[in-house]
């Protein structure tokens, strides 16, 4: 009876040793087995912390160097719009443009000379062009339609009673995707048509 717990005995020194043996030379001969380290609960609050705090660091620099793109694509379009308010005084036609949904967004002061119109306040083509039933036809199919106007004679009547001749273009632009961007209407004054 000895002999045989002497040789069980043996067998599971042998049993546990070969498994000890196999744990160590896995350990040493795959060394990119990943070892997990014990973390205690401290530990885990600690790490989850600064992990947030490295991302809110990220989110709070992503935010500041859009905000100065934003700041520099501003001033960008301010200055576009003031090079384009000085060239658009000096030219020898009338320039009004309306915006997508038909309102007033700029003119030059020959067109309120010209029409003798009042485009000081936003307004849309229909209430500043409603003693021109022509001009704001014009525009309305260019709104609604996409229809453009070059070069067209149009007749109305002044203010002091004067019948006047303007020559008139109505163009659009269309966005990156095809939607109305603005309209923009050009007038030229003509000769007076004689009666």
């Amino acid at each position: 009876m000895l002999l045989f717990i002497g040789a069980a005995l043996a067998i599971c020194v042998v049993i546990v040793g070969a498994y000890v043996l196999e744990k160590y030379l896995r350990g040493t001969l795959n060394p990119q087995e990943p070892k997990h380290p014990k973390m205690r609960v401290g530990d885990e609050v600690g790490f989850t912390l600064a992990t947030v705090k490295g991302v809110v660091t990220q989110l709070k620099d992503a935010h500041k160097e859009a905000q100065e793109k934003l700041l520099a694509a501003e001033r960008r379009a301010d200055e576009q719009a003031r090079k384009f308010e000085l060239l658009a005084r000096e030219i020898d036609y009338g320039l009004m443009i309306f915006d997508a949904r038909g309102f007033l967004a700029f003119s030059n002061p020959l067109v309120r000379k010209l029409l003798a119109v009042d485009t000081w306040a936003r307004r849309r083509y229909g209430e500043i062009f409603q003693d021109f039933p022509a001009l704001s036809q014009l525009i309305g199919e260019c709104f609604e339609a996409g229809t453009e106007t070059r070069e067209r004679s149009v007749d109305f009547q002044g203010p002091d009673g004067r019948t006047s001749r303007v020559e008139v273009s109505v163009l659009l632009t269309r966005d990156s995707v095809g939607a109305l961007e603005i309209v923009a209407c050009m007038f030229r004054e003509l000769p007076a048509p004689h009666a």
